[in-house]
């Protein structure tokens, strides 16, 4: 026979009713919970409660994606219907959407697909939008983010990854333009990465909130103009596919982290960083084109590393050939008296270059640690922090 306070326990436990463990959770925690449910297994959940769809429902954070649904057309179509019935609903209860994570494979008519996706995204938008991230897998065919994301004044944050496909932008004429003046509407973006853009010849970024930014092989590209007062991680991937014209301008005052690697290119105006703990990493070479032209790129490098005299952190990875103008024809300011860190990365020295980096270090009067690497010392180095 059991024990009284054992029967009373059972029997509790028999008459509890499960929906009570989801109705004393907050909203918050039950959020939680949800976003480790598939998109699929969410939408059979609202039909569960009307409590569990409202839930469900006033989530501000949206994860759409059929990356892993059925392929059978008509579970489709059924699955995307109930996305249009869900969105429509947000919208009418006034449920704000701050972030959105978008992963789209389109598998069915371009247009209607596109129609949808686009009708999401401005439901999103109009919601307060703070946080959008897309990847689409969209095939051979182009496409254009609608006006209403390039003119969100809330968004802060917003990443698109679209698989080797092609964003469209309004007229091919008018795209380095239209990139500007599109980039400029973003007026809370805090971060933004460009990688693998093609199509474009001049990218100019003015804009006053962007924090972070990232731009990686965007070969295209002949022309740079970054203008960001507040920018404070900036990282430049960039090799030209051109053999001339190429230039980079960067106005950045508040600039604290610095990565440029690729090549050296034709003209480089950078204004001087005024942060006295900048860090900064260069990794540069010369392109077949400049191997023949070290006075203009002695020009460049002057300007460039005059720039940097305030940094605290410096880094330098350097080619043969970029050693030998760096060093040999004296593109090395006068002084780097915020110095304290300097690493040297170099697949091999010349006898000739020592000097150099001796009479170069005696004005680093603050130097407080020097490394000289090759690049297996780094790789080694890099693997045990």
């Amino acid at each position: 026979m059991a024990r009284p306070h054992k029967l009373a326990k059972t029997m509790e436990l028999q008459n509890f009713d499960d929906d009570n463990i989801f109705s004393n959770l907050p909203d918050h925690i039950f959020h939680r919970i949800h976003s480790f449910l598939p998109l699929r297994d969410l939408s059979r959940l609202c039909c569960v409660s009307r409590r569990f769809r409202d839930l469900r429902i006033s989530n501000s954070c949206l994860v759409l994606s059929n990356i892993h649904c059925n392929h059978n057309l008509l579970n489709q179509f059924r699955f995307k219907n109930f996305l249009d019935r869900f969105m429509v609903r947000r919208s009418l209860y006034g449920v704000k959407t701050h972030q959105l994570f978008l992963r789209w494979s389109f598998e069915g008519s371009h247009e209607d697909e596109t129609y949808r996706v686009n009708t999401w995204l401005y439901q999103a938008v109009n919601s307060g939008l703070k946080q959008l991230e897309i990847e689409l897998t969209i095939g051979g065919f182009a496409f254009a983010l609608p006006p209403c994301v390039l003119s969100c004044n809330s968004l802060r944050s917003l990443v698109v990854a679209i698989n080797n496909g092609i964003i469209k932008f309004p007229s091919a004429s008018l795209a380095d333009d239209y990139f500007e003046e599109a980039l400029s509407n973003f007026n809370s973006l805090k971060c933004l990465i460009l990688q693998n853009i093609s199509g474009l010849k001049r990218m100019t970024i003015n804009n006053s909130t962007i924090g972070l930014l990232f731009i990686k092989d965007c070969n295209d590209l002949s022309i740079i103009n970054i203008s960001a007062k507040n920018l404070r991680l900036l990282t430049i991937l960039w090799r030209p596919n051109y053999s001339g014209g190429t230039s980079l301008k960067i106005n950045a005052p508040n600039l604290e982290r610095f990565h440029w690697g690729g090549h050296v290119v034709d003209f480089c105006c950078i204004e001087d960083f005024s942060s006295p703990k900048l860090f900064a990493t260069i990794a540069l070479g010369l392109s077949d084109h400049h191997q023949y032209e070290s006075s203009s790129i002695k020009c460049n490098l002057d300007k460039l590393l005059h720039s940097m005299r305030r940094v605290n952190v410096l880094l330098l990875t350097l080619w043969d050939k970029f050693v030998e103008v760096l060093f040999k024809h004296g593109c090395l300011p006068g002084s780097f008296n915020n110095l304290e860190i300097l690493t040297i990365v170099r697949t091999s020295f010349i006898g000739d270059e020592v000097p150099a980096i001796s009479s170069f270090l005696r004005d680093t009067t603050n130097l407080k640690r020097l490394e000289i690497l090759n690049p297996w010392d780094m790789i080694v180095s890099e693997m045990l922090s």
